[in-house]
């Protein structure tokens, strides 16, 4: 097995870096999968507080709808754009810079008393969840290879099941005792506080800090960019496949729960809430089974699960149980296939450089999917006049995607 160092100078990061033990090296990779699961609550804290705010701010459905899905709109556009600035200008100010930015504008959404200002405020967290969810990988990279760095990304591909069921949660809990617009506050504090945790814990000038030095060249965005990114760019296109299934599960799930199963909204609500947070078991088994020298592609096969607990799910083969279990092995599948994902992405950069580059184009790809997700699989069911249609189209999607994620990976010894 190769040592950390001699995968060190593989990918580009200098021999002498001084690699962190196992304990300081899981403590701060604990705390960027920290910053990444507050960052994500950024996505779930708008939807628990959205009946307080249509009151409050005099707003439409559609607007709080756009309020709620800005920031995955603005990583869909601004992905690939923001990890060439993270690669200019350093993961580890990136980091706590975005922590910071999301705060901002959460305080000044908790002071907005019109539609403009609201959405104009998610709009700019949304450039700060972007700096976030792309410093965090290329951090957790530069902390050293081997076998514990594939476990450290696969684990971190679950910072958004967690994140967004977290956010769901605490808003509907704190909203109901202390109020919307101090539970804004408090999202806001918590991401503050972890950005001057980031900007602490940067210590000396090692690859545990998080930037080896010296930093390989900033990657340039030219027509040779094009070829080095082509593995990348698969490896996106079928994580946004993923991204896009497990979204539309989610979210169609409850209306299919309450209008056909007759659940009531409540209780449909909490049971979609429950399903997405037990999907990230799957992340953590893909991290165990990379770690125990499973190759990739056989993970990345495991999507193909994914068409199967649509059609358990909304099928109506039987009552409530059976619907929830064929979601929970969607969301399963889908971890699994995610934390792989992320756990690939040193192995299909060619230059070590473009390790921001890669990982914005996996945000912007796999937001873009989860911004179509829906609204496909949505059409699909209404042209199809019936639920049935869910599992058929699932398969459509997942069949590429699967395909996708294993061309991304062929050459690589993984």
């Amino acid at each position: 097995m190769k040592s950390d160092a001699d995968d060190a100078v593989r990918t580009g990061q200098p021999e002498a870096a001084e690699f962190p033990g196992p304990s300081a090296y899981w403590a701060r990779f604990a705390l960027l999968y920290g910053c990444g699961i507050l960052a994500a609550t950024g996505l779930g804290k708008i939807a628990p507080i959205a009946v307080d705010l249509r009151a409050a701010l005099t707003l439409s459905l559609d607007q709080v709808s756009l309020v709620t899905s800005s920031i995955t709109a603005v990583a869909a556009v601004l992905g690939l754009p923001v990890g060439y600035l993270v690669a200019r200008t350093a993961p580890r100010r990136a980091l706590p810079a975005g922590c910071v930015v999301m705060a901002a504008a959460g305080l000044l959404e908790a002071r907005a008393g019109h539609f403009w200002p609201l959405l104009g405020a998610r709009l700019v967290e949304g450039i700060g969840y972007v700096a976030v969810v792309v410093a965090a990988p290329a951090l957790i990279i530069a902390m050293g290879g081997g076998p514990r760095r594939m476990t450290a990304l696969a684990v971190w591909g679950t910072y958004f099941p967690v994140g967004l069921a977290l956010g769901l949660f605490l808003g509907g809990v704190l909203s109901a005792f202390l109020g919307w617009r101090t539970w804004l506050v408090a999202q806001a504090c918590a991401l503050l506080v972890a950005g001057a945790a980031a900007v602490l814990a940067r210590g000396g000038r090692t690859a545990s800090a998080g930037e080896p030095a010296p930093r390989a060249a900033a990657p340039s965005l030219d027509r040779r960019a094009v070829r080095r990114l082509s593995r990348p760019f698969l490896l996106s296109l079928g994580f946004a496949t993923a991204s896009g299934t497990i979204v539309a599960v989610v979210s169609l799930l409850p209306t299919y729960l309450h209008e056909v199963l007759h659940v009531p909204t409540s209780v449909a609500g909490t049971l979609t809430g429950a399903v997405s947070l037990t999907g990230t078991v799957g992340g953590f088994l893909s991290g165990w089974l990379l770690r125990r020298g499973v190759p990739v592609r056989r993970l990345f096969t495991g999507a193909l699960l994914m068409p199967l607990g649509t059609a358990v799910a909304f099928l109506h083969w039987g009552g409530t149980g059976l619907a929830a279990a064929g979601a929970v092995l969607v969301a399963l599948a889908n971890e699994l296939v995610v934390a792989a994902a992320f756990a690939m992405i040193p192995a299909v950069v060619a230059d070590s450089a473009d390790i921001d580059l890669a990982n914005g184009l996996l945000a912007q790809v796999g937001s873009l999917g989860s911004l179509l997700g829906p609204p496909l699989v949505s059409f699909a069911v209404l042209a199809a006049d019936g639920w049935w249609a869910v599992a058929p189209t699932v398969l459509a999607v997942c069949l590429p995607g699967t395909l996708l994620l294993r061309a991304s990976v062929r050459r690589a010894a993984v």
